[in-house]
Order: structure tokens, then C-alpha cells, then sequence
């Protein structure tokens, strides 16, 4: 049927919700769920050409899936103003699962020693792509080998790995 191209309502709805979490720009908000929706968004690149995937991108429901990792957030101390800047630097954040991946994303750093795990996720939000079984634990394993000092594995960690 020709005319008006529909929308997905789960991207409407995100849009919605998002707005009442900070988000002003609609340029940005297309951004941040064809991201966290669309695993072969083409806004995931890097600097090299090479493309990459979200790999939990899915269809989003707001009461399921968004308004849960917003609630965590808010609830581990990242401020409303923070909240909306930290799902900006890592959309794919909003298709995580609070059980399985954030909460020991943030319990496994403060077992690092990160007094403020909300500071360095609200400087860094990149970190949030990292899975602590995937990728982080192994990566602090081999720090630990290399003796390399506790401060300045949280260093490591909270600026630059």
C-alpha cells in the first residue's frame, strides 16, 4: 500500500519514554534505538571501516526492557541528567538485562575496589560493553598475573581498557 511509511511502535514508544529521561534531540534518539534495536545498525562502525555488531540488539519494550535499565541506573546513583549522557555513549546499554549483565557488571568493578562505579560508567560509558565473563575478568586476571598493583589495575579499568 503506497503513502505514509509506518514506524515501529517499539521505536515510537522508546522515543517516547527517552524523552522523558533527558533526551531533547530526535536526531539522537533515532540514534541511540536504531542502535540498541537493530543489529546491523549502520550507526556501529569504527574509525577503520570495519563494521560491528550489537550483538543483544533486539525490539525493545519500554516496561520490560528500557524503563528497567534506566530504574537500575538511577538506582545505583547516576543522576536523571547523567542518565540520558550515559545510554547516549553506549545505546546498546537499554537491550542489557539487569540480572545477567549489569548488576555484576557493577558489583564485579566495586569488587575491584571502585569506590564510584556510577562516576566512572558516567565518564566512561564504553565500559558497559564490556561482559565481566567475556572479556573484563580476563583482562583483570591478567593484570593480576602480571603483578601489576591493585590501584592501578582500578586505574586500568576505569580509564582506559
Amino acid at each position: 500500500m503506497a503513502g505514509k511509511p509506518t514506524v515501529d511502535p517499539a521505536y515510537i514508544n522508546g522515543a517516547a519514554y527517552l524523552r522523558t529521561v533527558g533526551f531533547v534531540n530526535q536526531a539522537e534518539v533515532a540514534r541511540v534505538l536504531d542502535i540498541a534495536m537493530n543489529p546491523d545498525s549502520l550507526f556501529l562502525s569504527y574509525g577503520d571501516g570495519r563494521r560491528t555488531k550489537n550483538a543483544s540488539a533486539r525490539k525493545l519494550d519500554v516496561d520490560a526492557d528500557i524503563k528497567p535499565v534506566v530504574d537500575f541506573l538511577l538506582a545505583r546513583g547516576v543522576s536523571v541528567g547523567d542518565v540520558a549522557k550515559t545510554i547516549s555513549g553506549h545505546p546498546p546499554v537499554l537491550s542489557y538485562s539487569v540480572p545477567d549483565r549489569l548488576e555484576p557488571f557493577w558489583d564485579y568493578l566495586a569488587s575491584l575496589g571502585i569506590t564510584n562505579v556510577s562516576a566512572a560508567i558516567i565518564a566512561r560509558p564504553s565500559l558497559l560493553g564490556l561482559d565481566v565473563d567475556a572479556n573484563l575478568r580476563k583482562i583483570v586476571e591478567y593484570l593480576k598475573y602480571t603483578e601489576t598493583p591493585p590501584e592501578l589495575i582500578i586505574k586500568y579499568v576505569a580509564e582506559s581498557i
